[in-house]
């Protein structure tokens, strides 16, 4: 493997895509590729239905909770050997370039790179500067940067990192932060072109906001003034603490979203025919994934905060092989998790460490009798909707607690827990999980002892 590139599209979910029953053709250049030369795992999973927990897993090969010192730990442990960890000990250049703020230094997730780019700053290389909230009054937070270690200076970069993000409406459209990735991503592949590299990509594209380029909006939907003002008005959390969006706008937000993975398809596939055009691509190793999925409407629910429904957790995951052996557009019906490239990758380096038993080696055929998605905790949304509605409760969306797991079986049972609730599914006669029954708990015990304790 001389280049093994994975490509994070966060906040892809399957159910948009042809490959994976979607409505509308939103990846038409990538099609045939994939059709040619990629594995199409058709029953792909997230690890958790929000980024961080997700990007844990990924780089760990472990679940969430195995991972995370508490439900409310978001920094990557330096105790772990990670993704990139495994390529750099393997003598690989590895480089990271992250167009979301949440995978970021500041969370560690720059452990084991060689180079982190972070796409929301002027500097892709520095870090951002933030000033302390706590203190009550915008004097004594800038007296508190000019303080901090790096002095006066920090206020010039705050000051211009802000600017940056607004010249460029950072916060609302992913378009500017998603062309410079894949800009520097070919720079970096013709700089080193003779040395074996890994990189991990993550594009922001397909996330809220919903802000497609003039490139790809209005294909499959024409504008609406109306509903463009009422989104930008309202929050994703008005949705759950104030006023539900009624289907209407979810249905044209939805297209919107559908429009940015349009994009996507013309700036990764426009990446591939570069890999070609400079004979990089037979010998590349590239995985097209995403962290977790989105809603629209769906079991009441908007984009992906208190969810481990399928719209939240399927994902689509696309593998192409080094060399030509293997890549005749494959349909892969096994159960698999995003943390399965952990494994995946260590035992195609041979690395010398035993891998974790929640990994599977995707290129095995060994097989899943079943996987987890966690959202170890909702607090932090919870506590979000609280300041727009100081009523709002939990107990008012259904969970008991504020934890969620998704246990999906490989038979096509789903249970989905919460405290002591226990709901199950059968995807296969109810693909949209609307006829849920009582699930007995016993069901899960085997699996928590051995997995998660």
């Amino acid at each position: 493997m001389d280049k093994v590139i994975i490509i994070l599209c966060d906040t892809l979910r399957a159910k948009s895509l042809p490959h994976y029953g979607g409505e509308r053709n939103t990846t038409p250049n990538l099609n045939h590729i994939i059709d040619s030369d990629f594995t199409v795992f058709n029953k792909a999973y997230a690890s958790a239905p929000w980024t961080i927990p997700s990007h844990l897993s990924l780089f760990t090969g472990l679940y969430p909770t195995q991972v995370m010192e508490t439900p409310t730990s978001l920094k990557l442990s330096p105790n772990f050997t990670t993704l990139a960890g495994l390529f750099k000990d393997s003598g690989y250049k590895t480089t990271g370039i992250s167009t979301n703020a949440l995978v970021s230094r500041k969370f560690n997730f720059n452990k084991d790179f060689d180079v982190f780019l972070q796409l929301w700053l002027p500097d892709e290389k520095a870090d951002d500067i933030y000033p302390d909230r706590g203190e009550t009054s915008k004097f004594k937070r800038l007296l508190k940067l000019i303080n901090a270690p790096g002095g006066p200076g920090n206020l010039w970069k705050f000051y211009s990192q802000k600017k940056y993000k607004k010249r460029f409406n950072i916060i609302d459209d992913a378009t500017h932060s998603t062309n410079r990735t894949f800009t520097l991503l070919k720079k970096s592949m013709h700089q080193n072109r003779a040395v074996k590299e890994f990189y991990f990509v993550n594009a922001m594209q397909a996330h809220e906001k919903y802000n497609p380029p003039m490139q790809t909006r209005n294909t499959f939907v024409k504008n609406n003034p109306v509903f463009e003002l009422l989104y930008k008005n309202r929050s994703v959390l008005d949705h759950y603490a104030v006023e539900p969006f009624s289907d209407e706008i979810l249905k044209y937000l939805e297209l919107r979203y559908e429009e940015e993975i349009l994009y996507l398809d013309h700036v990764i596939s426009d990446f591939i025919e570069y890999l070609k055009n400079n004979n990089l691509y037979d010998s590349a190793t590239i995985v097209i994934t995403s962290d977790h999925g989105e809603h629209f409407g769906e079991n009441g629910h908007f984009t992906h905060l208190f969810s481990v429904y399928e719209p939240a957790i399927k994902i689509p995951m696309y593998i192409k092989w080094p060399g030509k052996e293997g890549n005749i557009g494959v349909f892969n019906d096994r159960l698999v998790s995003l943390h399965d490239l952990y494994s995946t990758f260590s035992n195609l380096l041979n690395y010398w460490e035993p891998c974790p038993d929640s990994s599977l080696d995707l290129t095995s055929l060994n097989k899943r009798t079943f996987l987890i998605s966690q959202l170890p905790s909702m607090a932090y949304t919870e506590a979000g909707c609280k300041k727009k509605n100081s009523n709002f409760s939990l107990g008012d969306l259904g969970f008991e607690d504020d934890s969620l797991n998704a246990y999906v079986f490989n038979d096509g049972k789903k249970i989905i827990e919460h405290g002591g609730n226990l709901l199950e599914y059968n995807l296969i006669d109810d693909p949209r999980e609307k006829t849920p029954k009582a699930a007995s708990e016993r069901i899960l015990d085997t699996i928590k002892s051995k997995i998660l304790d």
